[in-house]
């Protein structure tokens, strides 16, 4: 398989084509909430029920960007780790290309970056009161190289990221994660302000945890919840992750 990420336009001048993308993206999302029931907070039961207003919804929302992954046939497969990826553009000649491609192609995983977020709904996103969204420079926490202590004036949150079981193996979670953050790091790059990536993962799941380890992720917080889903007991740990962009410009240099 040969993986190439695709930005999802949140509109598209064909109303038709748009509805056909929004039909896409909620085939992959029922299927990943078919296959990995555990790994998703929301269920089948309840997401196969949404009238097709809340799936273009979705798509739509400005404070939410789905990037897919999907197998064109034709880029050449990168199963690097992070350190070590080739810059992944995040620039196309052809966005209407891109926007076929995504209606054609097979899509092997997705992720979706909500953001930006005030300190409330971030709080929301990561299941946290409001005072402990701010968990300082990730420098202090031990996560790389020193860096600045200024703290990111724009925070993201990574959800809903899901990989096929048929392509896994070839550090997919990696290379669209890497994408993700060069994308954001781009769009903050215009402003130069600076950003925060967070995410939740279930600390019991250590494949996951290492994933996005490699992508410069680091544990800041973890905490115990009441857990309904599929296949798990009644309680889980959670561990909220978070990773600094434009720290030394070094993400924004390869998005520029």
């Amino acid at each position: 398989m040969s993986p190439k990420f695709i930005v999802l336009p949140k509109s598209h001048t064909s109303l038709a084509k748009f509805l056909q993308l929004s039909d896409r993206y909620k085939a992959f999302r029922l299927l990943s909430l078919r296959l990995s029931p555990e790994s998703f907070g929301s269920t089948y039961a309840r997401e196969v029920a949404f009238a097709p207003d809340k799936w273009l919804a979705r798509l739509s929302n400005p404070l939410a960007t789905t990037i897919v992954a999907v197998d064109d046939g034709i880029t050449p497969p990168s199963p690097v780790q992070a350190s070590s990826d080739e810059d992944l553009s995040i620039e196309t000649a052809d966005p209407e290309s891109d926007f076929e491609l995504a209606l054609d192609a097979e899509w092997l995983a997705s992720l979706t970056i909500s953001g930006p977020l005030d300190t409330k709904t971030l709080a929301t996103h990561l299941h946290l009161e409001e005072s402990f969204v701010d968990f300082g420079p990730a420098h202090e926490l031990d996560l790389g190289p020193a860096r600045k202590c200024d703290r990111p004036t724009r925070q993201f949150v990574v959800n809903g990221m899901y990989v096929l079981p048929i392509a896994r193996g070839n550090s997919l979670g990696v290379q669209i994660l890497e994408y993700a953050k060069r994308y954001v790091a781009a769009e903050a790059k215009v402003s130069g302000e600076r950003v925060r990536l967070s995410l939740i993962v279930d600390y019991d799941n250590p494949a996951a945890r290492r994933t996005y380890e490699k992508c410069g992720f680091g544990v800041v917080h973890r905490y115990w919840f009441d857990d309904y889903r599929e296949g798990r007991g009644t309680k889980t740990e959670a561990a909220v992750m978070v990773v600094d962009l434009n720290d030394g410009d070094e993400i924004a240099k390869k998005a520029g």
